[in-house]
């Protein structure tokens, strides 16, 4: 109960100043490296130890830093974010629900940062947003991290894969890079407020998925290897 609190103040915090110093830069650039290396990435790691996760990172070897990615990681928990933003070595921005969007502070650093808002329920803006989410992959050499099951899981199995992200690395013709993260499910889980903290976390960075020739037609070949390369990575949690 007493890390539950901490976590809660801590986040409180880091919203609300971090916030406001993402808003700031964002006023200048937009996807600025400083914010994700100054404000973005160290906060997260407060938010990890605080929540006395035991955090690996494997396969940092595979990341190129001259390459931009499409990012594809599972989603167990509502700390797969600050675990992502404290293991991912690479500069990347996010595809976020437009939910998120209606939390204040919060919804100004976001789109401070760039992040891209996505309305799963209009198909029409969605895909405007994919293909935005394509053109500054390319024009500013930044990765972009989504989850392909679309939302978090319920019970920490790994669901199946929706075709948007794949047909945004398609547009942009942009590697796939998966990651794995395994562990998250029980500290956080969707729908539960109480952090159970001391667990062993593991982010696994797979080597790419090369995208550059392959087809639309394709894409469920991409998608299914991409499966494959997450779930191998991924320890599924038994209740």
């Amino acid at each position: 109960m007493i890390r539950t609190l901490l976590f809660f103040i801590a986040l409180g915090i880091n919203t609300t100043v971090g916030g406001i110093g993402v808003m700031v830069i964002g006023l200048f650039q937009r996807h600025s490296k400083i914010a994700l290396e100054w404000i973005m990435k160290p906060r997260a790691k407060s938010l990890v130890w605080i929540a006395g996760i035991k955090l690996t990172v494997e396969g940092v070897e595979n990341v190129d830093f001259r390459q931009s990615y499409i990012v594809l990681s599972n989603h167990q928990s509502h700390m797969d974010i600050p675990v992502l933003l404290a293991a991912m070595p690479n500069h990347f921005t996010f595809i976020a629900k437009k939910e998120l969007f209606r939390i204040p502070i919060f919804a100004q650093a976001m789109r401070g940062f760039g992040i891209l808002e996505i309305d799963r329920s209009n198909r029409n803006r969605a895909i405007a947003t994919l293909k935005d989410a394509a053109q500054i992959a390319k024009s500013k050499n930044i990765s972009i991290l989504a989850f392909p099951e679309g939302t978090r899981s319920e019970d920490g199995q790994l669901k199946p894969f929706k075709k948007g992200p794949f047909m945004l690395a398609l547009d942009a013709r942009l590697p796939v890079l998966p990651v794995s993260i395994s562990g998250t499910f029980p500290i956080l889980p969707k729908g539960k407020l109480l952090i159970r903290g001391g667990q062993q976390v593991r982010v696994t960075i797979h080597p790419p998925v090369i995208v550059e020739n392959a087809s639309y037609e394709s894409r469920e070949q991409l998608m299914d290897e991409t499966y494959q390369r997450v779930a191998s990575g991924f320890m599924q949690y038994e209740s």
